[in-house]
């Protein structure tokens, strides 16, 4: 019941005991004051008596407004008041209301311009998306990325009608995104390589010291279309839960039982297998073992028979590279050869596969002196080639120091190389020395290309065969001479052109149009030729017998040394006459 319907007399006598009380309690606090200093070495400090005072006063005024019912009104309707001018003034600002958010950042309190801000900066700089794949995460991407596009404009909007909502609990506004299509694509697009994982068929591993066989695995590939179409579905979805699931496809293998091979696998791998690099300029084989883990690697369960993994025999290639690679001499294999070369090996049980080594580009440096022909003689390229490699520049404008493009010396190679067969020729002694397996078997003058038609020194093949070849020569033909006209030259080899069409080579005796013989004939040591390798008919005719195409020819001059070890015994023979 309400204090104020007791009588007078009684509320009286409780504002006397109130009062009586208080005193008690203030006369308490200066007692408690007194003995607090006296012990205040052993006891916990107080409140001080202004706080003490000023809580009694807070206690007194709230039990006043309480029983006083005018002045209770008279603060409540001014709590009241002050609320609703508040609110009244939250409804008319011109900035959003408090406790709106959107992209997890608080909009409340700014001004629409400001949240466009934000909310723009916040996308482009801060947001991104979880690329998940098989529930791990693949990539961090920014949204744009994905071809999400965001309108900021509308949901500031939005932002602004929500009013008051967000009063108490807070209000979120839902992101309005759409998706540019082609972008999301090109995104899938670019990563659809790093996804993929090929079908792993059956093959085998090595495991305690032994080769078992591993049962093969499917695939695992991006599947773009259903990808897209989930992101197409539901593009706001992505940013709320800022997570993309990319959804994938599998291939099952062609072979997943290893077991009909293991006895075929187990018998390579055993069986000290190695490769072994045929450099073709220098003569020289290398040969190159590896383990039998590696082997192991190399080894896969074909449908019909063993076969080897390309992917893991081309590393093991690209790994051989690595060394070959030396600023002196820029080789290297071709990995579908060496793949191709296991591949063979496998299937027929060698246990050793022959490779090629080959030569990148080269480059040479000029020097005081060097002409376009010249640097052909120094560097064994003849000089089409080298004009070619080196298009618009002026070969009468050299600069010592300048670097020219060389094209790799695999290019005078165009077939494979005959490795136990090489024809040695030097220009300068006019001597010809014949190599099979290591052993000279044929030793025999010649004659070559007159200054005006030099034979060109390098390394090369015999690329063809021709049993009678026709030439001819505007020299010949000053004067009026009866030598004038076409001649013939039989057991004809090409080994390089001069120019397009024209190609220089062994032959034998040159019969003139008027019945003699060029130079006398081949084995007159002179340097009569219009740049030929001539011998007599019986030396030729033994080359165009015994060198089939692909037979590696070496020229020498003091221009161009050596490559090969059968080429510096060839040298050294010549120099010391014993021929």
């Amino acid at each position: 019941m309400d204090d104020y319907n007791k009588p007078a007399s009684r509320r009286l006598n409780q504002a006397r005991s109130r009062q009586a009380n208080r005193y008690r309690r203030q006369e308490a606090f200066v007692t408690l004051k007194d003995e607090t200093s006296r012990l205040s070495a052993s006891m916990p400090r107080v409140p001080n008596e202004r706080v003490q005072r000023a809580k009694l006063f807070v206690q007194d005024s709230w039990w006043y407004i309480r029983h006083r019912t005018p002045a209770f009104r008279i603060v409540g309707g001014i709590i009241g008041l002050t609320i609703l001018f508040v609110l009244a003034a939250l409804v008319l600002s011109p900035n959003i209301g408090p406790n709106i958010w959107a992209l997890g950042m608080p909009l409340g309190g700014k001004s629409t311009a400001d949240a466009e801000l934000a909310l723009m900066t916040a996308w482009q700089n801060d947001f991104k998306i979880n690329v998940k794949l098989n529930d791990r995460v693949f990539a961090q991407v920014a949204p744009e990325q994905l071809g999400l596009r965001i309108d900021v404009a509308t949901m500031v909007k939005n932002a602004k009608s929500a009013g008051l909502s967000g009063l108490p609990l807070g209000a979120t506004i839902d992101p309005l995104v759409s998706i540019d299509e082609g972008a999301a694509q090109r995104y899938l697009l670019d990563i659809v390589d790093k996804i993929y994982i090929p079908p792993y068929e059956a093959g085998y591993i090595w495991q305690n010291g032994g080769l078992v066989g591993q049962r093969g695995t499917p695939s695992l590939e991006l599947d773009i279309p259903l990808t897209l179409q989930r992101m197409k579905q539901s593009p706001r979805l992505l940013v709320q839960l800022g997570t993309l699931d990319l959804l994938t496809d599998s291939t099952p293998p062609t072979v997943t039982d290893p077991t009909p091979y293991l006895a075929q696998a187990q018998s390579f791998v055993g069986s000290g297998f190695k490769l072994v690099g045929y450099d073709p300029f220098k003569d020289e084989y290398t040969p190159w073992a590896t383990t039998q883990e590696e082997m192991t690697r190399w080894l896969a369960a074909g449908a019909n028979s063993l076969t080897v993994r390309s992917d893991s025999v081309k590393a093991f290639a690209l790994a051989l590279n690595q060394r070959l690679n030396t600023p002196d001499a820029p080789r290297y294999l071709d990995p579908q050869e060496v793949i191709d070369s296991v591949r063979d090996a496998v299937a027929t049980g060698q246990t050793q596969a022959q490779l090629r080594v080959r030569y990148l580009p080269l480059s040479y440096e000029i020097a005081s002196g060097d002409r376009g022909y010249s640097i052909a003689r120094k560097t064994g390229m003849p000089f089409t080639l080298i004009d070619q490699a080196n298009p618009g520049l002026d070969w009468n404008n050299l600069t010592v120091g300048q670097i020219v493009n060389l094209p790799s010396p695999d290019e005078l190679l165009p077939i494979k190389p005959v490795a136990n067969k090489r024809i040695v020729v030097d220009l300068d002694r006019l001597w010809m020395v014949v190599f099979e397996n290591g052993e000279i078997i044929r030793s025999t003058p010649i004659s070559t290309g007159r200054d005006a038609a030099p034979t060109h020194p390098g390394v090369y093949q015999i690329l063809e065969h021709t049993n009678i070849a026709y030439g001819s020569s505007f020299t010949l033909c000053s004067g009026g001479t009866t030598d004038c006209g076409q001649w013939e030259m039989y057991w004809f080899m090409g080994i390089y052109e001069v120019v397009p069409g024209l190609m220089n080579g062994f032959h034998g005796n040159v019969v003139l149009p008027n019945g003699n013989l060029l130079g006398g004939g081949g084995g007159a040591r002179q340097a009569t030729t219009f740049g030929c390798i001539m011998s007599d008919d019986d030396n030729a005719k033994f080359l165009y017998d015994w060198a089939e195409d692909g037979t590696m020819v070496e020229i020498l001059s003091r221009d161009y040394a050596p490559h090969s070890a059968l080429g510096q015994q060839a040298y050294d023979l010549i120099r010391t006459n014993q021929y």
